[in-house]
């Protein structure tokens, strides 16, 4: 695994100094601590930094989320949500800002490598896609992590993904991959044009649509429920005759 420069934004001094710890293990560079909002701008502003892990609950009147939303506007590094809070709240407005990963205190070694690796691999091919010429995701394959191991898809093979509470699972004709992440991630992370939301819990890769009637669609005989609001926008994407 490749090395990188990781500031770590957390209050805690003994959480920062242990996560500090790990990383040194896993051979990263620490370039710094901070404890608010405008330390980590600091930071940020200064020095090359390749990757934040970013506590949600920080010191001062800024939270680690205006940490994300200054580091999407003007520093366009990947970030990693590092938390003890795991309700269903807290993940849905963490989701928003659409983090590279979101690993639930208390962690060990293994939790941060793979989110690091899932992270940096995500965020390269983010940038990949962006800098198409075509303008749109170009892609080939989504790195995840499931069942504690780190998971290479080929993007075509999936034919759709269900949300499970706070589980995603990515379908493939082969097998399940069940995911801890919002669907809103999973949603942000995918092509657009390709993979649509056709209901809160499921979104369907067009590609693979075999056939639709009035409130579903058929995905390799699993019939899939489509919202009324969202089969205008499905059909949109199929072009039909």
């Amino acid at each position: 695994m490749d090395a990188y420069n990781i500031l770590i934004v957390e209050d805690d001094s003994q959480i920062a100094e242990s996560l500090s710890e790990i990383l040194e293990i896993l051979n990263h560079k620490v370039v710094g601590i901070a404890e608010s909002y405008d330390q980590a701008v600091s930071f940020l502003e200064k020095d090359d930094i390749e990757l934040v892990l970013l506590d949600i609950q920080i010191k001062g009147t800024k939270s680690g989320i205006d940490v994300a939303e200054r580091i999407r506007a003007d520093f366009k590094v990947p970030f990693i949500f590092t938390t003890a809070f795991a309700d269903k709240e807290t993940i849905k407005k963490a989701s928003t800002h659409s983090p590279y990963g979101y690993i639930v205190k208390p962690y060990g070694i293994k939790d941060i490598n793979a989110g690091i690796e899932i992270a940096i691999e995500n965020h390269k091919n983010f940038k990949s896609a962006k800098s198409s010429d075509e303008g749109v995701f170009n892609r080939e394959s989504l790195f995840v992590k499931a069942n504690s191991r780190i998971v290479r898809i080929n993007i075509d093979d999936i034919l759709y993904i269900e949300a499970k509470g706070d589980y995603a699972i990515f379908k493939t004709l082969e097998k399940g991959y069940i995911v801890h992440t919002t669907f809103k991630n999973v949603e942000n992370s995918l092509d657009p044009d390709q993979f649509v939301k056709v209901h809160r819990s499921y979104i369907v890769n067009v590609n693979k649509v075999v056939d639709i009637e009035e409130n579903n669609l058929l995905i390799n005989e699993q019939v899939i429920p489509i919202s009324r609001g969202q089969r205008g926008h499905l059909l949109s994407k199929l072009n039909p005759i």
